[in-house]
């Protein structure tokens, strides 16, 4: 496995217990909290990053669980939130996100080399256009996204984010 994709697999691995923690003790009713009307809800925040690191395995040609909701539904990038959409249960999400983790960590150590000096199938930021690269920066899209995750569980309880 290259230092790279190491790294990555580290990332992830903290990712995983951060989601986790910010996850857990979350309401039903809390799950639908939103800052404000420009914004999706906690719940399809968590869907979001549920689908990018199922789409994360996908794109390395990894054996992926279905996702019940299919691959993005109301997860996917840039979808606006709408209050008539089903949205899944933040249990259910969390456990498609255990369970999509489970098989990338245990297999993403397994993908061969030429896989992960292809091309990536699309621009992304940074010298960088490899298969590899392509999963490092997916993953700090997800670190973002769950930072975010923390600071709507934060807000929803009503304690200040600059505490």
């Amino acid at each position: 496995m290259s230092a790279s994709l190491g790294m990555t697999m580290s990332i992830l691995g903290y990712n995983a217990w951060m989601f986790g923690n910010a996850v857990k003790d979350v309401s039903a009713e809390q799950a639908g909290f939103r800052v404000n009307d420009n914004t999706n809800a906690f719940d399809r925040l968590a869907g979001h990053v549920v689908v990018s690191r199922h789409g994360m395995g996908g794109l390395v040609k990894l054996e992926m669980p279905e996702l019940p909701w299919g691959s993005f539904a109301e997860f996917g990038m840039g979808t606006q939130f709408d209050e008539g959409r089903e949205c899944a249960s933040l249990g259910d999400i969390a456990e498609k996100f255990n369970n999509v983790s489970e098989v990338l960590m245990a297999n993403l150590p397994q993908v061969s080399d030429d896989v992960l000096t292809s091309p990536s199938p699309f621009p992304i930021p940074g010298e960088g256009q490899t298969m590899q690269d392509l999963l490092a920066f997916l993953t700090m899209h997800e670190t973002y996204h769950i930072g975010q995750l923390g600071l709507l569980k934060k807000s929803m309880s009503g304690t200040s984010i600059m505490a």
